[in-house]
């Protein structure tokens, strides 16, 4: 199952390298609790540990974290990870301050008077682990402290995320090799829990590693049920979910690319009296913060969710992760389905497939694949409003762009690379932000915007849709033949193919206690025009998002927390004029 290539040509010389293993040992003992390592954590480590650079991929909850993480303790200077979600870093940080491990980060979430005072901390050479996210290095003062902070290794989290062919692509991410010029070319330990090979050689090329030792493990969770099972009407999907809710005892996420849908299915469990947490765009996010600390501390929440739900999330006794719809890519349902049974223990893995779902991912595809005239148009419309761009926001934009579809991502996107670029700065939502310099159609990187990009992403829907609908194959064979790894033994007795699913969950799983709640029918809606998680301008300045409806008719008070210049309050319609925007 493990597979060194794609660089690993040559072998590094034979040294002695039983101290560094013994003292690798002592820490991980003394720092993280465990005897031994596991897999291929030893030879990683070892790797770090003599200067190599790494590429690693590791299931979800196989400990990519401790390769980098443990070397930090042993080693002279400062390890700096990147990672690409703050609350993601914040979770580390705390685990690893837990452990008695100096480590913290610098974000966006911080003062700058803050950063300034981790930052001099840092210089002084009290960390061993530094985090940040990709885009600090657009920062200046980052920048300018950098020399300062004696970085002698790199470590980039998520490293898929680098690859335009992979399944969550970030532009900054792919901007990472010139940061690592920065740092004058320190050994560097790439990790990742999904990587096709041609995903792993983008990651090496845009890194620029030298010589790197490249392990890539098999997805391979024994305990885990893989399963696809085809609907023919999209109303058949309800009864499905509803058995499987029902037959699994414990916590599990339903992911969903609809936020409609969560909302339709939050209704119909809460009317036969099954209460359950909610994780999408159009909840605040306080609400976000809510459902996600519940479910982290129950034992049997399900949570509804969008894919933006759980990175980061290490929960490590969810027991199933249902796919109401058909994820984009094999990778992304990959990474998904493996935030199960990370204990261990027994967990349930299904997508539903309905036809009309692929018709659905692949006008995203489309929408999310500027081409480069559209790019370039944003810069022209930017450039062209001038000193009146700071009175106006993205619905602007939209309106001025003939955008439509709220899942029509391609402003957005433009606007990222336009900061990814260093044509602009600041943002529509600050109500700071400015054309700085012009674009040049040269700059954008060659794949932005190209046919094989879009053909690229298309074939990924493809082989999701090829997994999720055939029936003769093992499905860990399947997995295996995508990620051009060792074929595992067949049949594995734990996918739909090699195994009855039914029969496989009386013997694994408790159904779910008996509902002892009454029924309750979905809440009533007011004569209000506005919902929960519109997004609403108040007295034609405050921009906010209505989080609460409360009352109704004379006594209506909406509920609006600000993004700009006012915090959470209540409105009342009849003093205020309120006026809805179009939701993203």
């Amino acid at each position: 199952m493990w597979l060194m290539g794609l660089g690993a040509l040559d072998s590094p010389p034979v040294t002695d390298n039983s101290n560094l293993i013994a003292r690798a040992r002592a820490a991980l003992r003394e720092h993280f609790g465990f005897e031994n390592f596991r897999g291929p954590q030893e030879q990683a480590v070892l790797a770090v540990l003599e200067g190599r650079d790494l590429l690693l991929t590791l299931p979800t909850g196989a400990g990519k974290s401790l390769v980098y993480q443990l070397p930090a303790l042993i080693l002279e200077g400062t390890t700096l990870v990147i990672s690409p979600l703050i609350a993601l870093m914040q979770d580390q940080v705390d685990a690893l301050l837990r452990r008695g491990i100096a480590a913290t980060f610098i974000n966006s979430s911080l003062d700058a008077s803050e950063r300034k005072k981790r930052l001099a901390r840092a210089s002084r050479g009290e960390f061993d682990l530094l985090y940040v996210t990709p885009e600090r290095f657009r920062s200046r003062a980052f920048l300018e402290a950098l020399p300062q902070l004696n970085i002698t290794r790199l470590a980039v989290d998520e490293a898929h995320c680098i690859s335009h062919w992979g399944h969550d692509f970030r532009p900054d991410y792919s901007r990472l090799g010139e940061a690592r010029a920065k740092l004058h070319g320190v050994p560097t330990s790439a990790v990742t829990a999904t990587a096709t090979p041609r995903v792993a050689e983008d990651i090496v090329d845009s890194l620029g590693l030298s010589n790197p030792l490249i392990l890539r493990n098999g997805i391979e969770r024994p305990r885990l049920f893989l399963a696809a099972t085809s609907v023919d009407h999209a109303e058949d999907k309800l009864p499905v979910l509803l058995d499987r809710l029902e037959s699994i005892d414990g916590a599990g996420i339903v992911y969903s690319t609809l936020i409609r849908d969560l909302e339709q299915l939050e209704s119909e469990l809460r009317r036969r009296g099954r209460p359950v947490l909610v994780y999408h765009g159009k909840l605040s996010a306080r609400e976000r913060r809510a459902s996600q600390e519940r479910f982290m501390s129950s034992k049997d929440q399900i949570v509804l969710a969008t894919n933006a739900f759980g990175m980061g999330v290490d929960k490590e006794d969810i027991r199933f992760v249902l796919h109401a719809q058909v994820p984009r890519t094999l990778e992304a349902w990959t990474q998904e389905t493996g935030r199960a049974g990370r204990d261990g223990k027994p967990a349930w893995c299904e997508t539903l497939f309905f036809g009309e779902d692929v018709a659905l991912q692949q006008n995203f595809i489309g929408w999310a694949n500027p081409d480069r005239e559209y790019i370039l148009g944003v810069f022209e419309t930017l450039r062209a409003w001038g000193e009146r761009l700071q009175a106006k926001d993205l619905d602007d934009l939209r309106d001025e762009l003939l955008v439509r579809q709220r899942h029509d991502h391609r402003v957005s996107i433009s606007l990222k690379w336009l900061e990814v670029l260093g044509i602009t700065e600041g943002s529509f939502e600050a109500h700071n932000l400015r054309v700085v310099r012009d674009l040049e159609p040269g700059e954008l990187p060659d794949f932005v915007g190209s046919e094989k990009k879009l053909r690229g992403d298309l074939e990924g829907l493809l082989g999701m849709t090829r997994f999720a609908t055939q029936t003769e194959c093992c499905r860990r064979v399947l997995l295996a033949e995508h990620f051009k790894l060792d074929a595992p033994a067949r049949p594995c007795g734990a996918c739909d193919v090699c195994a009855n699913g039914d029969v496989w969950r009386r013997e694994h799983f408790e159904r779910r206690a008996a509902v002892v709640a009454e029924p309750t029918s979905a809440p009533h809606s007011s004569d209000t025009p506005f919902a929960r998680g519109d997004w609403v301008r108040v007295d034609g300045r405050h921009l906010g998002q209505v989080v609460g409806i409360h009352g109704e008719g004379k006594s209506l008070r909406i509920e609006v927390e600000s993004i700009g210049d006012f915090r959470r309050r209540k409105v009342d319609p009849k003093r205020s004029k309120i006026e809805p925007l179009e939701n993203d």
